[in-house]
């Protein structure tokens, strides 16, 4: 599983999940020797007992469908003739038609900042090295209970994007190229969320919610929030101002919640099928948000199988007559971080032996935990 090539540095909340290119490319480098790529259909196939596969063959996933998918991930996939897989989210497609330049096509360094358009998809898919999959629609997160995690502040655009994204969903594409203004008025609580295929959504009373935001904009926002106090002066204002424990609002119906979940699951899966001309059979879940409920559902929609979420910590296994509706992932990464402490950057050999471990072999699990191991000694030392 990756998700992001060169953005690493950019001003972002998630860049983290992005990998330096030449720190990538040695990645792909070690995986066109010793690996055989194959897509989803492929994995699927092979896990309901229809067809072999090299015993080193190997899926690779990117989430999310950013642009530097095309500039620079499409370009290393046909230098190693590597095949991916890209799942994306159409709410977040470019609506610009034209393709984009590639890196090394205009000055080196540039940064590839933004997300997929149509053209560049169909121009992927077209060399047979790319399968575009689905992400679900909105990858988004919604208010789910009158509980209050934070309070709008400047840094609040940055630290909660899903906000803008919310109020102004036609801005999604360009959230990582464009400087948004304050979405919200300053001091407007922010509610506790979840993502929005387990999310329960809750509407606070706007009235209520308006008059705190008023409320704290008369106060020192910065410095309430570095001290915490904003949550004991939230609950005396409320409790004198308005007689209340805690901002009324009312949740979506049940039947709500189920139709808006099935809505995201269809629409994206029609949307991808009309604008590359293809069959969408396979589903990566946002963030890893799912529950039982909604992997059934989306077997109904018409998809043949999901990914595990990252807090499946089972040992499942990609194998023939395992359960094809499901599919194991491990998550590469840039910078391995223990108690918030940066231990090293994972590179290819310990990819490889992430990799190798998974299979099965313990001689690789034992060598990737003594290095980890290692390094945390010597962060601790240091």
């Amino acid at each position: 599983m990756f998700h992001s090539i060169g953005l690493e540095d950019h001003d972002w909340v998630w860049s983290h999940i992005s990998e330096p290119y030449a720190f990538f490319e040695k990645k792909l480098q070690l995986i066109s020797k010793k690996y055989n790529t194959i897509f989803w259909a492929d994995l699927y196939a092979y896990m309901k007992g229809e067809v072999d596969l090299p015993e080193n063959s190997i899926c690779l996933t990117f989430d999310d469908g950013y642009l530097d998918n095309w500039c620079y991930l499409y370009p290393l996939l046909k230098k190693y003739q590597i095949k991916a897989t890209i799942f994306v989210n159409p709410d977040f497609v470019d609506p610009s038609q034209e393709l984009r330049p590639f890196f090394g096509q205009e000055q080196l360094g540039k940064t590839f900042a933004g997300f997929l358009n149509w053209a560049e998809m169909r121009e992927m898919e077209a060399s047979g090295l790319v399968d575009i999959q689905s992400h679900a629609l909105t990858h988004t997160w919604y208010f789910t209970s009158p509980d209050i995690v934070d309070i709008y502040s400047e840094e609040s655009d940055y630290k909660y994007p899903w906000l803008n994204w919310n109020n102004n969903p036609d801005k999604k594409p360009f959230y990582l190229s464009e400087k948004v203004a304050d979405i919200l008025p300053l001091g407007t609580p922010i509610f506790s969320h979840q993502k929005s295929l387990v999310a329960r959504r809750f509407y606070p009373d706007q009235s209520v919610l308006l008059d705190v935001a008023k409320y704290f904009q008369q106060q020192d926002i910065a410095q309430l929030k570095k001290s915490d106090a904003w949550q004991e002066l939230l609950a005396d204002y409320l409790h004198q101002q308005h007689g209340l424990e805690a901002i009324p609002g009312v949740y979506e119906s049940v039947d709500e919640r189920w139709e808006r979940i099935r809505h995201e699951l269809r629409e994206s899966k029609l949307v991808i099928e009309n604008n590359l001309n293809k069959t969408v059979d396979f589903i990566c879940w946002p963030g890893g948000g799912n529950d039982e409920a909604v992997c059934k559902m989306a077997i109904e929609e018409g998809y043949k199988a999901y990914t595990l979420g990252s807090q499946d910590q089972s040992n499942f296994r990609n194998l023939p007559f395992s359960d094809a509706q499901k599919i194991k992932r491990i998550g590469s990464i840039h910078r391995v971080v223990r108690n918030g402490k940066y231990l090293f950057d994972e590179g290819a050999v310990l990819l490889n032996l992430k990799i190798r471990a998974h299979q099965g072999s313990l001689l690789a699990r034992l060598a990737y935990k003594i290095f980890v191991e290692y390094k945390h000694l010597m962060s601790k030392k240091g």
